[in-house]
Formats: C-alpha cells, structure tokens, sequence
C-alpha cells in the first residue's frame, strides 16, 4: 500500500490536453497540488503536457514507474492494464466508470482486472475512482482541484466515493490522507486498514462504507486495530430493499443493517448514523483527550441553556458531575448576594456584576478542569457581532490562557448568535478545544469520546472474530429439521432440551404422558406448520390421559382439514416446563457468516422484538453482554421478587449455539422459540432449523 500513498514516480494515462477550467486535468491537479516526484504521461497524439514529455506508447518509457493513473474510455483499460503489466508496473488507480457499476459487460470487464492483479502480483484501486490523497507528501490522483491542507491533521478516510475527499470539510473536517476503493475489484477496506496500522501519520480513522465483500475479514482487522486507533464508519444505505419472506422469527427480525452495526460493535468500530455524526465524531477524536468518566461541568449564560444542556447531556448517555467546592468559593462570591451555583453554572449574573463575563467563564471552566470528580467539560458561550458585546468574544488566547494540556480532559464548546459562524472557524485550528454549532453536538462529541474510552477498555478477547470453521453437519435427508429432530441436533451441542417423543397415536401419547409427569404439552410436527401457535398446533397444560387422546386426536384433525396434504411427521409430547420464555437464533449473513440473536420469546416475539445481535462465536462472558442488552434483562435478574434465572445456564446455551453455527455454515437459520429459562436451569422447548438448499 505505500506506493499508492508515496509514489517516488506516477504514469498517467488519458490526460487531456486541455488545461484550466472544465478540463479536469489530473496532471494539472498533481501538480497545483505540489507533487515532486516524477511525472510520465502517455499520450498518442501530443508532443506534451504541462510542461511533460507525453509518450506515444507505455513501453516507450525509460523505467516502470511506482504507479499508473488511468483515466481511459473503460473498453481500453484491460489493455492498457496488460502493456503496464509488460512494463513491470504492479500498482494502479484506475479512474474510469463503467464497470461493476454500470452493466454485464462492464462486470465482466471488471472481473478481468480482478484476474489480472491476482496474475501478476498487482495491486488495484477502483475502478469508478477519485483515487488517493496524501496532504503530507502533496500527493493526488484526482481529477478535482482541492487546495492542500499545510498542517494536516493525523486522519485517513477510506470511502467508496470520491465525494467526501474532495469535500471532506462537510464530511470529517481536514484530512492527511485519503483513499476512494471505489468499486474496490481489488484493494479493499480490510487491506487498507492493514497498512493504517502501522502509518505512524494515521491516529484517526473515518470509514465511509457502501458494502463489504470479505466481511470477515474486515471485522478481524478492524477489531485488532480499533483499540490502538478509533475507526468511525459511515454505513449509508441502511434501509433494506424490498421485503422478504422468513421461515423463522430470527430471520424475520435480523435485517441486513441491523447485522452491519452489531458486527461494528464487536469489532469495536464506532458508527456514526448520518454524516454530521461522521464530522461530528472525527472533530473530537482529533482534537480532544479521552473523557474517561461521563460525568461532565457545565457553564452557561443562561439558567434555560443549562437545562437545554442537562436535556442533551442525558441524551447522550451522560451526567452533570458535582459542582466542585472550588468553584463555588472563588466564583459564588463575586456574583449577587442572592445567585447561588449549581451544575449547570449559571454564568450571566456574574458576569454582568464583575463586568468580566470571560474571567468569570474562564474561573469557572478552569474549576471544572482542575476537579478530580469532573471527566469534562462543556461551555455554550454567546457569539455576537455586535461591537458592543465585543469583550464576551472568545478568542484562542482566552482557550490557551486555560493551559487545557494540564488537565489532559476534553473541553467541547458550543457558541450561540449571529457571530458563531466566525467563532468555529477562529478556534478551529486551536489545539485541546472542539466547537460545535449546537449544545447536542457538543454533548454528542464528548460521548463518543467516551464510548472510545471504554471501546479501548474491553479486553482484547472480548473482540476478537475468529473465522468459521468447516462444517460437520450430519447428512440428512431433510433440508429442514423440526421439533424433535431439531432438538435432537441441538442436544448433541449441549444444548438442554425438554423431555419429550414424537407420537403416533393417541394412546402412544397417553403412556408418554405417564412416564414424563403432568402436565404436558401436545405439539404438531410438520415442515407447513413452521409457526404451529399461530395455526392452533400446540396444547398446553393437559394434565390426564384422557385430555391427552382428545388432544391428540384434534390436532391431527386440525392438520388435515387445513391441508390434506400437509406432511404431518406425528405429534410432539414434551414435559410443560416453567420459566421465561426466551428465543435464541442463529442467521447465516451472506456478509459476516453467523449472526447470534437473543431476546424475549413465545408467541408474541415478534410484536415486543426486544432482541439482541452479534456475530458468533461468543465466549461466556459475550453471551452475558448480550443477554444484558435486552430491555427485559432485568425479569431475567429477579424482579419484584421473583427469583433470578440460572442466567449462567441460558450463556452458555447461547455459547454452545454459537459454536454449532461456526462449525456448520451451511446452516442458513436457526430458531429455538422458545426457551424456557427459570432458577433451576433452561430447556429448548421448540426448535427448527434450517439448511440452505
């Protein structure tokens, strides 16, 4: 990946010999934006360009350089790939449209450069390309004028679109580096943040994701490097197209984006949910130290800002600390005899009495700061235009007068009025201090600060991602397992299950009964009665033979009058056991492989959908993480003076599923529903499972 970033030498092919404004000119980019090293262009009708020899023909040229740019009508470039290839140039941006992202030919066009990379040992970024930007060599590959960014910040963007490159203030703010995969037929995200790494200019990174290919191993790069240097993607197309119909209710409640933020999660990757989020996030992650506690001192002009503020902080999953002791001795005082302090620090009474609003804010930030029960700090401060209310302008001298480095904790500012605009931009450059445009924001950034704070906090086993093993799955007839062949399968993993038998008749069923104990459930078996409560297919509570025969006899004639027929393998008896009812499911994501679900369950799960997700395998102590995300956690834990379920037996059912699903995936779905979870331990009640075809 270096050569894409420092090219001691770059081919262009399909420059135009027009220059200035309309031309896109990507060797007129390159070179406003200051790029040094050497310069071939290939071109088979001008003499030259810009100043550069053109050459007629790429095997004309005096040496192979580091890199080509290729920037051609699509049904050109395998060929010109092929003489490149001839030179001994391995690394290529390949600029044009028209491949993957247009038609069958231009798939098939592109499934070509796939091969030929692989062929030669070659590296590929796009196509569909802006290409790569590094503002600390002055290094571009795009066809767009950016002015270069002098001091450039430690953050790379990896993005599927040369959009927020080159208009990156509207996306993170300023960049070091940037890349667009663009149709990514060959590099990728995975190899990308291989190389970031270890790029001691990179300390941030921003993600702006369209798809994935290699899931997998994507989450294992990820989930390596997001404890040494935060990631923050934005996953756009979060909506799933079209509906489609589920077998089970874990299918019918795992979407495609629900599976992409719980892989984020594991990985530890922070995602940002539109793209001010994005500029939002990158803005405190860049300027700012941790916020290793959520408790946070607040300064406001107003009594009405600070509830404002406390409204927003609460939102974002912090809390007001305690007004420190110091600051109300040395700041109380100096307002009226009536003004007494709280967090929120009511600013503006001080302030007017002293004549020195920016003393009394900067005593009362520097307390904040200099408090050990205080994680951060944010002030919504007043920009006004007016010249006179000039003496309330905060400039960077007032910020570098705190000596924020001392304290090593975030201070976040939000401005207010006609001037705030100009107040962002002044302080923009100033280091330790974050704007924003709005108290949310602000109380937004410092979140994220400390949702990376504890991202760094999990232990590192508590991410990792291992690849699915080969499958051992028995060889069955049946595509799908039901009931008690399902529950069969389960049991082999460890998985509890009630006791139980399938029947034939109604007096197999009777003596059944006898031997489990009353009372018991009657249950139907067969593969079009997937959702049998929904049709009437299960009895409870039955408590003697004679409920039993009835039973039985009526849900076989149930069966047959609904369809004739209907493959019905017999009828299930199982011991009623008592508890929760819990669902536990495996779904196999055609981008990340096994998807974990766990939530509340019986017959109404899909209308409380209080479920959790991750990606399998999980240890113990994941699957407690997961079952602590559900609202109901706490009817698990004991409430109201219930008595908690053996919440260890329900882990590690759901540790033993995890490890079923990675050995097996060609299993497609997977749905224990419900499982009955008390103090004594749980059972798979009911269960099937699904193959792919």
């Amino acid at each position: 990946m270096e050569l894409f970033f420092n090219p001691r030498s770059v081919l262009l092919v399909g420059v135009s010999r027009q220059t200035g404004v309309g031309a896109y000119n990507g060797l007129e980019m390159m070179l406003r934006f200051g790029y040094r090293g050497k310069i071939f262009v290939v071109h088979p009708q001008a003499g030259e360009i810009l100043g550069h020899k053109a050459y007629s023909r790429i095997r004309d040229l005096p040496e192979a350089p580091d890199l080509a740019v290729i920037a051609l009508a699509r049904d050109r470039v395998v060929h010109v790939i092929e003489d490149c290839l001839a030179k001994g140039i391995r690394r290529y941006v390949i600029i044009s449209q028209g491949f993957a992202d247009a038609d069958d030919k231009g798939r098939k066009l592109q499934a070509r450069l796939t091969a030929l990379a692989k062929e030669h040992n070659a590296r590929i970024v796009g196509p569909n390309t802006m290409g790569v930007m590094n503002n600390f060599t002055g290094f571009t590959t795009a066809f767009v004028d950016v002015p270069r960014v002098m001091q450039p910040p430690r953050v790379t963007l990896i993005a599927q679109s040369g959009a927020p490159q080159v208009g990156s203030e509207s996306f993170t703010g300023p960049l070091g580096k940037a890349v667009d995969i663009g149709n990514a037929c060959d590099v990728g995200f995975e190899d990308l943040l291989e190389y970031l790494e270890r790029d001691p200019e990179t300390e941030v990174i921003a993600l702006h994701m369209e798809g994935l290919v290699n899931g997998r191993r994507f989450l294992e790069v990820a989930a390596r490097l997001s404890r040494a240097k935060p990631i923050v993607v934005l996953k756009t197309g979060r909506s799933e197209a079209g509906a489609r119909a589920a077998l089970s209710h874990t299918a019918s409640m795992v979407g495609a984006d629900d599976v992409f933020s719980a892989a984020f999660e594991r990985a530890g990757v922070m995602r940002a949910a539109n793209a001010q989020d994005l500029l939002d996030t990158i803005q405190a992650l860049r300027k700012l130290p941790p916020l290793k506690g959520p408790r946070i001192g607040i300064a406001t002009p107003s009594g009405a800002l600070g509830i404002i503020a406390l409204d927003a902080l609460a939102a974002a999953g912090l809390q007001p600390g305690r007004l420190p002791q110091a600051v109300k001795e040395a700041v109380e005082p100096l307002g009226p005899y009536w003004h007494r302090l709280h967090n929120p620090v009511d600013l503006w009474p001080i302030g007017m009495k002293t004549g020195d609003f920016l003393k009394v804010a900067k005593e009362t930030i520097a307390g904040f700061l200099a408090d050990p029960e205080i994680d951060g700090v944010m002030a919504m401060l007043p920009g006004l235009s007016s010249p006179l209310h000039r003496n309330n302008i905060v400039t960077p001298e007032f910020v570098a007068s705190l000596n924020l480095e001392r304290f090593g904790k975030p201070l976040v500012l939000a401005f207010y009025g006609d001037y705030r605009d100009e107040l962002n931009r002044n302080l923009a450059r100033v280091e330790g201090v974050a704007c924003y445009f709005s108290v949310e924001q602000a109380a937004h950034g410092l979140a994220r600060l400390h949702q990376y704070h504890l991202i760094k906090s999990v232990p590192a086993e508590n991410l990792n991602i291992s690849a699915p093993a080969p499958g051992k799955f028995s060889h069955r007839a049946e595509q799908n397992l039901l009931g008690e062949a399902a529950l069969e399968f389960l049991s082999a993993y460890g998985i509890p299950t009630v006791p139980g038998a399938l029947c034939q008749s109604a007096g197999e069923a009777a003596d059944l009964a006898r031997e489990l104990g009353y009372p018991v459930v009657l249950k139907v078996i067969a593969p079009e009665w997937l959702h049998k409560s929904d049709k009437g297919g299960v009895v409870l509570n039955l408590s003697n033979d004679e409920e039993v025969r009835r039973a039985f006899n009526s849900l076989q004639e149930k069966v047959q009058s609904d369809n004739a027929q209907a493959s019905l393998e017999g009828i299930l008896v199982q011991k009623q056991a008592q508890g929760r009812e819990l669902l536990l499911g495996v779904k196999q994501d055609a981008t990340f492989g096994p998807v974990m679900v766990c939530g509340l369950g019986g017959v109404y799960t899909e209308i409380w959908r209080d479920t959790a997700q991750t990606l399998a395998p999980l240890s113990m102590a994941q699957s407690h993480a997961l079952l602590a995300k559900l609202r109901s956690y706490r009817l698990l834990t004991g409430f109201r003076g219930e008595p908690p379920v053996d919440l260890d037996a329900v882990a590690q059912a759901l540790a033993n599923l995890s490890r079923l699903a990675v050995e097996h995936p060609e299993l497609q779905e997977c749905d224990i529903n419900p499982l009955i979870a008390s103090p004594a331990g749980c059972w798979a009640v009911d269960a099937r499972i699904i193959r792919k075809p």
